[in-house]
C-alpha cells in the first residue's frame, strides 16, 4: 500500500452523521468541527496547505449516502504516511458524546492520485476563484479494463462537458488507496471492529463549474452509452456546491 501512495494527489473524504449520533450531533456542530478544528489543524501541517469543503447539491435525497465532502490536495501523498499526519487528532471538545469523530460520523477516506488536468477557462479581467460547483463523474471499470481505455473514456467525456455552459476545467484522478472507519480508527490507535474492505470508484473526473451544472449537462452524462460505462461495476454522478475554502485555496492551479 505505502509504495503506491506518493506523488501529487488528494485525500477525498465523504461523510455523514452516524445514525447512532443523530440525537446528539447536528449538522451545524459537525460542520463547526470541520471548519474550526479539524481542517484548521490539517492545513497547519507541513504537507497540506489547502482544503475545500463542499456539500452534495442533493443532500436530502435518500440516494445520497454521504453528502458532506472535504478534500485536501497536496504535492506528495507520501506525506500521509508520516508521523506528522498520523498525529492529527480525532478527539475534539466541539463534539458531543465521546468527542471522537469516528464515534460520531461515518467517513470514507480515499487517496486519489492526479492523472491529468486541463487549463482553466478564464474570463478576461476576472480573477480565477474556487469553483462554486463541481460535477464528479466516478466509475469502477470492469475487471481487466486497460487504463488506456479508461483515460480515453474520460478524454471523450471531458470534451463533451467542456462544451456545456459555465464549464471551467477538468481534473482526472485514479484511486491509490481507501480506508474504512475501522481502518481509520486503527490508524489512530483506537479500538476497532471488523469491516468489509471498501470498494469505492477507482477513477473519477472532477469538472469545475462557475454555476450549477444544468439538468441537460447531467442528463447527457447519464445517457452516455460508452462501452466503459456499460461494463463498469460502479458509475456515480454527483454535483457538489462550495461551502468553505481553507488555506490558500489552490487546487492544482
Amino acid at each position: 500500500m505505502a509504495s503506491s501512495i506518493k506523488g501529487p494527489g488528494m485525500l477525498w473524504v465523504t461523510s455523514r452523521i452516524a445514525s447512532s449520533s443523530k440525537d446528539i450531533l447536528d449538522e451545524e456542530t459537525f460542520m463547526k468541527w470541520y471548519d474550526e478544528d479539524h481542517i484548521t489543524e490539517i492545513i497547519a501541517t507541513s504537507g497540506i496547505n489547502d482544503a475545500f469543503r463542499y456539500i452534495d447539491a442533493e443532500k436530502d435525497s435518500p440516494n445520497v449516502l454521504k453528502p458532506f465532502l472535504a478534500f485536501y490536495p497536496m504535492p506528495d501523498l507520501a506525506f500521509t504516511l508520516g508521523q506528522e499526519f498520523k498525529n492529527i487528532k480525532v478527539k475534539s471538545d466541539i463534539l458531543p458524546g465521546t468527542r471522537i469523530i469516528y464515534d460520531m460520523a461515518d467517513l470514507d477516506v480515499l487517496y486519489y492520485g492526479l492523472i491529468r488536468k486541463t487549463e482553466a477557462r478564464r474570463n478576461k479581467g476576472i480573477k480565477r476563484q474556487t469553483a462554486p460547483y463541481i460535477l464528479v463523474s466516478a466509475i469502477k471499470p470492469a475487471n481487466g479494463t486497460p487504463d488506456s481505455q479508461v483515460t480515453r473514456f474520460y478524454d471523450q467525456q471531458s470534451a463533451i462537458v467542456s462544451e456545456m455552459p459555465n464549464y471551467i476545467r477538468t481534473l482526472c484522478f485514479k484511486l491509490l488507496y481507501a480506508r474504512t472507519n475501522a481502518q481509520s480508527r486503527a490508524l489512530k490507535g483506537l479500538p476497532t471492529t471488523d469491516e468489509p474492505a471498501p470498494e469505492p470508484p477507482t477513477w473519477q473526473a472532477v469538472y469545475e463549474f462557475s454555476a450549477e451544472p444544468s439538468s441537460e449537462t447531467k442528463a447527457t452524462l447519464k445517457d452516455d452509452r460508452s462501452e466503459v460505462l456499460k461494463k463498469a461495476k460502479q458509475n456515480e454522478l454527483h454535483v457538489y456546491r462550495l461551502a468553505k475554502v481553507h488555506g490558500g485555496g489552490k487546487f492544482f492551479e
